[in-house]
């Protein structure tokens, strides 16, 4: 899916539903673990980890943030290959590879030369993943947060995010973000590869896909995995997201548009090794 569409994805500047709703909530969530873990002071010498970093619109504003580098990887050869076309070639805060997240550690090791690791295992002060694990499997969800668990320096610090669970109930027409999901159950839908569009704030429609999860079974990925939850927000449409720009948040289809008529609720979970 990525492939064809890659360049239809790169932005420097918020663009779709989710830059404006998820997305913030999980640079808040970041910017907060990187300044704690400096006492307050700046965040140089963070090392961050972004496991299914697309196009790389959310490793430069880790770098924007203050980390000193951050190491992407994706399993799109065109996402990569765009991720690098948008930062300096001769910056080495980046450096982007191919992989599947579910080969996350050997990925890291067939390239610790290139990417300036000496070994996967504890490399990192903090990963994140945004909006990867609605493309997998729940079994593949839990063998990428297991690594990502290996990846960390003790105390480190894991941040995803991923579509509210609830979305499998968003499929009016309308909607600037909805799944072809009617009929659909909640739980009798688990790992079932529903697709779907998200707009743009410019009009356009960008394809994309969930493989749907309940929220238990995020819960017990983590914890199996031997992380514990230090934080759990859930985003959407505010009042200042209406005042920004009402006619791409208001629902077209409503007889009552607002921001809670067809809002993306996508919750961020925080994680923090003990």
């Amino acid at each position: 899916m990525y492939n064809k569409q890659a360049s239809n994805w790169v932005r420097t500047e918020p663009r779709c539903l989710s830059d404006f709703t998820g997305r913030p909530v999980v640079f808040g969530m970041l910017e907060d673990v990187l300044n704690a873990q400096h006492d307050g002071s700046d965040s140089k010498g963070n090392v961050v980890l972004d496991i299914g970093c697309g196009e790389g619109y959310c490793a430069r504003k880790v770098i924007e943030m203050g980390a000193s580098k951050v190491i992407g990887s994706d399993i799109s050869k065109e996402m990569i290959a765009c991720a690098l076309s948008t930062a300096d070639g001769d910056d080495d805060r980046f450096k982007y590879y191919e992989s599947a997240a579910g080969e996350l550690l050997k990925g890291l090791n067939d390239n610790r030369d290139f990417l300036g690791i000496d070994s996967a295992e504890g490399a990192f002060d903090v990963a994140i993943a945004v909006f990867l694990f609605n493309y997998l499997t729940t079994n593949e969800m839990e063998e990428v947060i297991l690594q990502a668990f290996q990846a960390l320096k003790p105390g480190g610090t894991f941040i995803f995010s991923v579509p509210h669970p609830s979305m499998i109930f968003c499929h009016d027409k309308g909607a600037i973000f909805r799944l072809d999901s009617e009929n659909k159950g909640y739980y009798s839908s688990r790992n079932e590869k529903i697709t779907g569009i998200i707009s743009t704030i410019d009009g356009t429609t960008l394809n994309i896909m969930s493989v749907h999860k309940t929220l238990s079974d995020y819960i017990t990925a983590i914890f199996s995995s031997g992380f514990e939850i230090v934080d759990i927000q859930e985003a959407g449409v505010t009042e200042e997201h209406m005042i920004l720009h009402p006619e791409f948040f208001e629902s077209s289809d409503s007889g009552h548009p607002g921001p809670t008529t067809h809002l993306a609720a996508q919750p961020q979970v925080g994680l923090q090794v003990v």
